[in-house]
This record gives C-alpha cells, sequence and structure tokens, in this order.
C-alpha cells in the first residue's frame, strides 16, 4: 500500500514536471500561404528581456525596418499599452504585436484578424531564463493586404475553459492608408 501510493506520488510529479517544460519550448505555427519573414527586434528590446516603448495614440513611429525583395518594408511594434489603440499605417507597413504569456499556467493568446489582414507570422518565444514555468511572450506579425481599416483581437485564456467575461483581451485597429 505504502509503495502504491509513492508510486502514485511520483508519477504526479513527473507528469507536473512535463507540463511546466512543454510551455518553455519555442514553437512556430505556420499560416497557410503566409509568406517566409524573419523576426525584427525592434530598438529598445531585448529578447526575453524587458521593453521600454512609448503608449500608442492613434499613430506609432516605426521601430524596426527589414528589407524585403530590394523594397523596404516598416515593421511597427506595439504590445499591452497600445490596448484599444486606434493604429495608422501606410499601406504595405507590417505590425509586429507582442503580449506576454505564460501557457505553463494553462493561458494561452486565442486571437483573431479581420478579413483582408494577413497574419504572417504566429510565434510563441520561450524566456532566456532556466527557471521552470517562466512566461515568455506571444508575437503576431500582421500585413494589411489593401487600404481599408481592420481589427486584431485577442483573449487571454485557458482553452478548455473557454471564454468568460473575466478573461484579460486586447485589441487594436489597424488603419491601412495610401503609402
Amino acid at each position: 500500500m505504502r509503495n502504491t501510493s509513492l508510486i502514485l506520488a511520483v508519477g504526479c510529479l513527473v507528469v507536473i514536471a512535463v507540463c511546466l517544460t512543454a510551455g518553455c519550448i519555442k514553437g512556430t505555427t505556420p499560416v497557410s500561404g503566409a509568406q517566409t519573414t524573419t523576426a525584427v527586434t525592434p530598438e529598445g528590446v531585448t529578447p526575453g528581456g524587458t521593453e521600454s516603448v512609448p503608449t500608442l495614440a492613434t499613430t506609432s513611429i516605426p521601430t524596426a525596418v527589414s528589407t524585403v525583395a530590394g523594397s523596404s518594408v516598416t515593421t511597427v511594434f506595439v504590445n499591452s499599452t497600445a490596448n484599444g489603440e486606434i493604429l495608422t499605417i501606410p499601406a504595405g507597413d507590417r505590425v509586429l504585436v507582442r503580449l506576454a504569456e505564460n501557457p505553463t499556467t494553462g493561458y494561452t493568446w486565442n486571437a483573431t484578424a479581420s478579413k483582408g489582414l494577413s497574419v504572417l507570422q504566429d510565434t510563441y518565444a520561450a524566456p532566456d531564463t532556466g527557471l521552470i514555468g517562466a512566461g515568455g511572450y506571444h508575437e503576431w506579425i500582421l500585413a494589411p493586404d489593401t487600404v481599408n481599416t481592420y481589427t486584431f483581437k485577442a483573449v487571454y485564456l485557458r482553452s478548455w475553459v473557454g471564454a468568460t467575461a473575466d478573461d484579460e483581451t486586447f485589441s487594436i485597429v489597424i488603419v491601412a492608408m495610401p503609402a
């Protein structure tokens, strides 16, 4: 009887350890038809570190630039401080949304983008630490297809519980203007 209890206790610890470390693995969910992109780290941001990004009003100054096929594509960086904001960008630019996430707690971001707002990249980045259970961040690179107004919404929830009124939410409106 005592051996059975010990085996069950050890088994539970193994399951808990596996669950905690599973969220610490960097993964990418490819989007069908998406272009290959290179992750861009905006100025003032250390991967896995703290961010120093000003709060956005209705527009944002580009913080990172990458080159694609000889043309310059500007990537505008936003984080949780931009929640509820209207972001006006030239058509052809991209928006990088970065939100803190800790899947070891069971919580993940469930995001949706309006029709015409392409999700080029959807990635979870684990923290640069050896601490088990430490949170990382989730990133989406968004590109408006044409001049129009788009929405990006995300809910931080446990998928097996479903959405509740108490869940944390994030949303931005992206207005793509003629370049």
